[in-house]
């Protein structure tokens, strides 16, 4: 009975290690992926591009990103759009939301146009964009976070190719 019990101690320990290796391998296996404008990213029913991106300086510093963006919806689901439903990360993992943009609505057809405007800091070399969480996760995904934004969202939209 002995020989029993740490048998399945040993076997519990052993998923536990082999758990906690996957979670480390799920955030640190996975290198950013910038991805190519309008390839559609999808989050549950809900998928999410980037049509265009156009730059402009606006004052001493700063530099204004005019993003526009395609969500889709054609499963049913209805995402409800705000201006922070998407943001914007350096590669020191500081995080930009949008300064203005498309008003708060729910996407009502099968696919809807958004614009975001992003003032970000001219240093920024490589600033880039995701797409939040369509379900209401995100307070239990940031939870289990062990790392910066830029090795946890892999799949992002780069706003500078020059």
């Amino acid at each position: 009975m002995t020989k029993l019990l740490a048998i399945v101690a040993a076997a519990i320990m052993g998923l536990g290690v082999l758990v906690v290796c996957a979670y480390l391998a799920s955030i640190y296996g996975r290198p950013p992926m910038p991805v190519p404008l309008g390839t559609v990213l999808w989050d549950y029913e809900t998928g999410f591009t980037v049509t265009n991106v156009a730059r402009h300086r606006v004052s001493a510093g700063m530099t204004a990103y005019e993003v526009t963006a395609r969500v889709f919806c054609p499963y049913g689901e209805r995402y409800h759009w705000t201006p922070r439903s998407a943001h914007v990360f350096d590669n020191d993992g500081r995080i930009y939301y949008a300064s203005a943009g498309t008003p708060a609505h729910k996407i009502l057809g099968a696919t809807d146009t958004e614009h975001l405007t992003f003032l970000l800091p001219n240093a920024v070399e490589q600033p880039a964009l995701v797409f939040d969480d369509t379900l209401g996760f995100l307070p239990i995904i940031d939870a289990l976070r062990a790392g910066p934004p830029e090795l946890y969202e892999p799949h992002r939209f780069n706003l500078r190719y020059d």
